[in-house]
């Protein structure tokens, strides 16, 4: 999972993951610490680099190669705009993308949200 240092910390996206049997990674410090700073100073503000991005997609890389993680989790609504159009390391679930598509659904099926 990459996103915000509170999204990375707390458990209300990895306890659904839990609860259904999917084990969710979080990156090591030092990369927390490095995702935390740049959706703050980069993309909160609209700032896509491509060093920035090759940092995000070694870090995705690293956690493959070293927690098998098979997809990741962007648990940040930025965090789309710095791959658009790139190829990552692992599959990808674009939470601001799943939660437009679940209101959809309630929407189109005029039913409430659980």
């Amino acid at each position: 999972m990459l996103g915000t240092r509170v999204t990375m910390a707390a458990d209300f996206f990895k306890k659904p993951f839990r609860e259904a049997g999917i084990n969710v990674a979080i990156p090591d410090r030092e990369a927390i610490t490095f995702i935390a700073e740049k959706i703050l100073t980069e993309l909160e503000r609209g700032i896509v680099r491509p060093q920035t991005q090759a940092v995000f997609l070694n870090i995705m890389q690293r956690m493959k190669d070293e927690q098998g993680i098979d997809a990741v989790i962007l648990g940040c609504t930025e965090l789309p705009l710095l791959f658009n159009g790139v190829t990552l390391p692992v599959a990808s679930l674009d939470t601001m993308q799943t939660h437009i598509n679940a209101l959809l659904d309630v929407m189109l099926a005029d039913r409430s949200i659980d």
